[in-house]
């Protein structure tokens, strides 16, 4: 990384007096009443030494300085400055907070929390009044591209959550979204909808490693990280696309959805008749924009229903025996590897073909997925990755198998040897595991 930083140790009135943004990838503000009071805490229990460094703000010179990281520690450095009485004051920014709904409940309720702290202890807003803008203090690191910016984001010392590789690509979609700035709001909102947990889920555990295991291309150790972040980039409408040729059924399609859609737009509005959706595949690439945040809100929405994320299951009425059991055994770290295999493996089925084909492809999913953990005595991430690509088990790449099928009959004729004397660790499962022994071989797996 080559990145030209501009480094320096200011204190918060002068962080403050800086002409500061928070931009749209930014998650929204979490801090409760435990996160300010512990921050006033130290700052009173510190106030006896000249300096107090409560943390590092990485920022980006844009058209103003937009918060990389720190914009827990900035809003709430802004609340508190807003209870001292320094002459000052007026001086510092108003910082233009953005209005999602837990942001504004949050700068609400600690608003509150510090006022009734200053109110049970009147000495402490004497002491932060003459030390806090002036003796506590932050390392700044300013550059000048973004990228450089986020890679520099874990070396941070701060209590604020780590971005993702997620936050990256949402700032990269955004430059790339055409539109008003009502449809960009638009975007952000189908995004903040999900959890950021969920939406890093969404990517490390399915989409990036079907892309990989697809293409028959390893999945690290180290998973789903800022370098793998191209492959979530795909055609631009900015770029001239003429020459590219793989690139037009992509975007015919895009056009006569979007097409479509605006035609049909009074009827769809009073609810007469439904959108038409773009035809997502996850295998193929991906349009830059807004199609990117579409393509996360319904893979977000498929996920859900077949209860890949963690909190979601798939109603009582849906769940059939495996599932049932995939749902039992969701908490075993015995079997984590397999069922986080046999979530990958549903998603990717169901993509590639149909929800109405669920049944069958459960019970493909279930006898690949946990084939290694009956043929290997330990299952670990390294276990699942070797399986998939280079089984010495027999068994194909079945993600590559999906990835050139073009029926689902082909996938459920799909070849995997399950013979309860040729399965190494058989015996193990069906002593300590009846239930799962008994599902895996039921109804002809041998």
């Amino acid at each position: 990384m080559s990145q030209q930083v501009k480094t320096s140790v200011i204190n918060i009135k002068e962080l403050l007096e800086f002409n500061l943004f928070i931009p749209e990838y930014q998650r929204p503000y979490t801090w409760t009443a435990k996160n300010v009071v512990q921050l006033l805490d130290d700052v009173v229990k510190f106030s006896k030494y000249p300096e107090y460094r409560i943390g590092t703000i990485i920022l980006h010179k844009n058209e103003k300085l937009d918060i990389v990281d720190g914009q827990q520690r900035i809003i709430t450095s802004l609340l508190i400055s807003r209870f001292l009485k320094s002459k000052d004051t007026h001086k510092l920014i108003k910082l233009e907070i953005p209005k999602h709904e837990k942001t504004m409940e949050n700068v609400k309720n600690n608003f509150k929390i510090i006022a009734e702290y200053f109110e049970r202890n009147p000495k402490v807003k004497d002491i932060l009044e003459d030390y806090f803008l002036e003796n506590c203090t932050v390392l700044v690191l300013e550059l000048n591209k973004l990228d450089e910016a986020f890679q520099l984001f874990d070396s941070s010392n701060n209590r604020g959550k780590a971005l993702y590789p997620t936050d990256l690509l949402k700032a990269y979609h955004l430059r790339e979204l055409t539109g008003n700035e009502e449809k960009k709001l638009e975007m952000v909102a189908l995004w903040e909808n999900i959890k950021p947990e969920h939406i890093y889920i969404l990517f490390s555990d399915y989409f990036f490693r079907i892309k990989q295991w697809s293409r028959n291309k390893t999945v690290k150790d180290a998973g789903f990280t800022n370098n793998d972040i191209d492959l979530f980039k795909g055609v631009s409408e900015a770029d001239d696309n003429k020459h590219n040729n793989w690139s037009k059924s992509l975007l015919m399609a895009k056009n006569f959805v979007d097409m479509y859609n605006r035609q049909n737009q009074t009827m769809i509005k009073f609810n007469a008749m439904p959108p038409l959706n773009y035809p997502f595949q996850i295998d193929q690439p991906m349009i830059n924009g807004e199609y990117f945040f579409k393509f996360v809100d319904y893979y977000y929405s498929l996920a859900k229903r077949l209860g890949c994320l963690e909190g979601e299951k798939q109603s009582a009425t849906e769940a059939t025996e495996i599932v049932q059991l995939i749902n039992r055994l969701d908490k075993s770290k015995y079997f984590r590897y397999v069922n986080s295999l046999f979530k990958t493996t549903l998603l990717y089925l169901v993509d590639k073909f149909s929800y109405k084909e669920l049944e069958s492809i459960e019970k493909i999913s279930f006898k690949y997925a946990f084939y290694p953990r009956f043929n290997f005595e330990q299952v670990q991430k390294k276990t699942i990755n070797k399986f998939v690509l280079d089984s010495e088990s027999g068994v194909a790449n079945f993600f590559n198998h999906i990835n050139e099928s073009y029926s689902i009959s082909d996938v459920l004729h799909f070849e995997i040897s399950a013979s309860r004397e040729k399965l190494k660790n058989a015996n193990k499962l069906k002593d300590k595991y009846g239930e799962v022994h008994s599902l895996y071989f039921k109804g002809g797996n041998e």
